[in-house]
């Protein structure tokens, strides 16, 4: 435990860390590594720039209390999406029909070329990358329930001040 007493003091740091890797690896792998996201990894990557603006604006901040709880519900936000993205990947719920590989059927010619043209290149139940057999998905959902439970842990713990 004295370890993560010690990490509560530069928690803001870590997670600040933390977002700048994961935004910067998601755009290394889409500019350089040519793997476009589809919608719902766009929408995955919201909550972590919010979290690294509240997290360098927190520490300036006196009193880190408010910024610590709006950086908790940004990760409960994050995890949320991912779990989604993570549960449509795997054919569980579904999702935007022009984000999914299933399409149904087309009444002539013409409905399947305007749908082909809206319709983006990566689609959301489709698996582009992953990792020890986790998607990207899955991941963001593991290190969002990370932090999500260091928080509580922070929060509610007794050692030492709570923000």
């Amino acid at each position: 435990m004295k370890i993560l007493n010690l990490f509560r003091g530069y928690y803001f740091f870590v997670v600040i860390i933390f977002s700048l890797l994961i935004l910067s690896s998601v755009y290394v792998m889409e500019y350089f590594y040519d793997l476009p996201p589809c919608k719902l990894c766009v929408y995955q990557r919201i909550p972590y720039f919010l979290i690294l603006i509240f997290s360098i604006f927190s520490i300036f901040l006196k009193d880190k209390k408010i910024p610590f709880y709006f950086i908790f519900f940004f990760f409960l936000s994050s995890a949320s999406i991912s779990l989604f993205h993570s549960l449509v990947e795997r054919g569980i719920l579904s999702f935007d029909s022009g984000c999914t590989s299933n399409t149904g059927s087309f009444d002539s010619i013409d409905d399947l070329r305007e749908h082909l043209e809206i319709v983006p290149i990566t689609k959301c139940d489709e698996i582009v990358f992953s990792f020890l057999g986790l998607s990207l998905a899955n991941i963001n959902f593991i290190i969002s329930l990370f932090f999500i439970f260091l928080n509580l842990y922070f929060t509610f713990s007794k050692d030492e001040k709570s923000y």
